[in-house]
C-alpha cells in the first residue's frame, strides 16, 4: 500500500514546526476522545481544535509574546470556552459567598449535604486539575454546596453551580 505524498510539502521551519504541532493536537483528541473512525463528529472536533492549536503555534513562532500552552490545557480551555488561552482559574471568592464555620458545620449533619460536599469537593478538584488551575476555592465552594443542600428545595446540578462559582454568580443562577 503506497501513501500518497503532498504535492507541496512545507518549506519552512515554520510551516514543519505548525504541521507538527496540528498533528500531535489531533492526536491528542482522538486519544481523549478515543475516536475510532474520521467521519465523526469527534474526529471533526479533533481537527477544529487542532487547527486552532497549530494556529496559535504558527502565532507564536512569529511574535515572542504569544504565549502557547500545553495541549492538555490548551483542550479543556478550548472546550469549556472556545479559548485555547482561557483564564479558568475561579473568580476571587468574595467572603460573603463562603458560608462561616457555623453554617456549613450544621449543614454537614444532613446526611445528604455531606455525601454532596464530598461529590462537590472531588469534581472540582478534578476539574481543577484537568484545568491545569490551583484547586484553592474547592473547599469553600464544597462548603457552600453542602449548605446549599441541605436548606432543602431545588439546586442545580454540582457542574452548573460550579460554573456559576467561577463566574462569581450565586451558586442557584440560572442560565450561563
Amino acid at each position: 500500500m503506497s501513501t500518497t505524498v503532498p504535492a507541496d510539502p512545507p518549506t519552512t521551519d515554520t510551516d514543519i514546526r505548525a504541521g507538527n504541532a496540528r498533528a500531535r493536537a489531533e492526536g491528542f483528541v482522538w486519544g481523549v476522545l478515543h475516536i475510532q473512525h474520521p467521519t465523526t463528529r469527534d474526529a471533526k472536533t479533533a481537527t477544529a481544535f487542532a487547527a486552532a492549536y497549530a494556529d496559535r503555534v504558527t502565532e507564536s513562532l512569529t511574535s515572542e509574546s504569544v504565549f502557547v500552552p500545553g495541549l492538555a490545557q490548551a483542550w479543556v480551555a478550548w472546550r469549556v470556552s472556545g479559548d485555547l488561552t482561557a483564564n479558568l482559574a475561579p473568580a476571587p471568592s468574595p467572603q460573603e459567598r463562603v458560608p462561616e464555620f457555623e453554617k456549613y458545620d450544621a449543614a454537614l449533619r444532613n446526611r445528604t449535604a455531606y455525601w454532596l460536599c464530598a461529590e462537590a469537593l472531588g469534581y472540582v478538584r478534578g476539574w481543577c486539575d484537568a484545568a491545569g488551575v490551583g484547586s484553592g476555592d474547592a473547599v469553600d465552594f464544597a462548603h457552600a454546596y453542602a449548605v446549599l443542600v441541605a436548606a432543602g428545595g431545588s439546586r442545580p446540578n454540582i457542574a452548573d453551580a460550579w460554573t456559576n462559582w467561577r463566574a462569581g454568580r450565586p451558586l442557584t443562577a440560572s442560565g450561563k
